[in-house]
């Protein structure tokens, strides 16, 4: 029960934590490509 219950946390973490690193990576660009 735990076990799935933490995976089920993993799986739900991992889009979240990919979506937030593009995102960041995305304004730094877009704040770099403005200041140039």
């Amino acid at each position: 029960m735990v076990e799935i219950l933490l995976s089920g946390i993993v799986l739900g973490l991992i889009p979240i934590t990919i979506l937030g690193l593009l995102m960041a990576a995305y304004f730094q660009y877009q704040r770099s490509k403005a200041a140039s």
